[in-house]
């Protein structure tokens, strides 16, 4: 192995192992390990597997634009049709049109694709969960209902931060509700993948906030 290599594959193990902590779960440990260890096989993999070159998103984005124009038919044949010609693998193809999406660009022609007979892109159709857009760190907790006649029903969430006693938590369904007390419990995490370890996850307790307190 080309020993100038190791310096970025340090970096980038030390980014995904922060990525890991801020939530990222779809981060491996073993992605992260082979990087640090310098295993050849996964530095391999990483460099096979880096990014999506411009002439590939030009040319997704080429069709986006004739859809948009009614120059491409949508329908889910054509589009696939159209990118077999192209040489685009539909998974990358689906990777830029969510960006377009983030970026505010081909809103429409991304819907008609999406929504298109036959299309294979229907996935992009579903509705995106809140941390799927949150860039910032994540944090894994049990939220706990103590509400008179409530068998401690729990819920668990991904939040920014944990609330303190005496904020409102309020749901998408159902009445705002108060933060009475927040506990920290130890649990085993990764035992059935060989990486055991003991995380700190707050259960929060919440009650029907009373309108009359407020």
């Amino acid at each position: 192995m080309d020993e100038s290599q190791v310096p970025l594959r340090i970096i980038l193990a030390e980014l995904l192992r922060i990525q890991r902590w801020a939530g990222g779960e779809g981060v491996s440990a073993g992605r992260i390990f082979g990087l640090m260890h310098g295993i050849e096989s996964v530095i391999r993999q990483e460099n096979e597997s880096f990014g999506i070159d411009e002439e590939t998103q030009r040319k997704v984005e080429n069709l986006l634009e004739d859809v948009d124009h009614d120059k491409q038919s949508s329908d889910g044949t054509a589009i696939k049709d159209r990118f077999q010609r192209d040489g685009v693998d539909e998974a990358d193809a689906a990777t830029i049109m969510e960006l377009c999406r983030l970026q505010g660009r081909f809103g429409p022609a991304i819907d008609k694709i999406v929504k298109g007979k036959g299309s294979t892109f229907s996935r992009l159709d579903q509705l995106r969960s809140p941390e799927q857009d949150w860039f910032g760190s994540l944090h894994y907790m049990e939220l706990i209902d103590c509400t008179e006649d409530v068998h401690k029903e729990m819920h668990a969430v991904y939040a920014p931060a944990v609330p303190r006693v005496g904020e409102i938590v309020t749901p998408q369904k159902g009445a705002p509700m108060r933060v009475i007390g927040v506990d920290h419990v130890v649990t085993d995490q990764g035992r059935q993948q060989g990486l055991s370890q003991q995380l700190l996850v707050p259960h929060v307790f919440l009650v029907e906030n009373d309108a009359d307190e407020s």
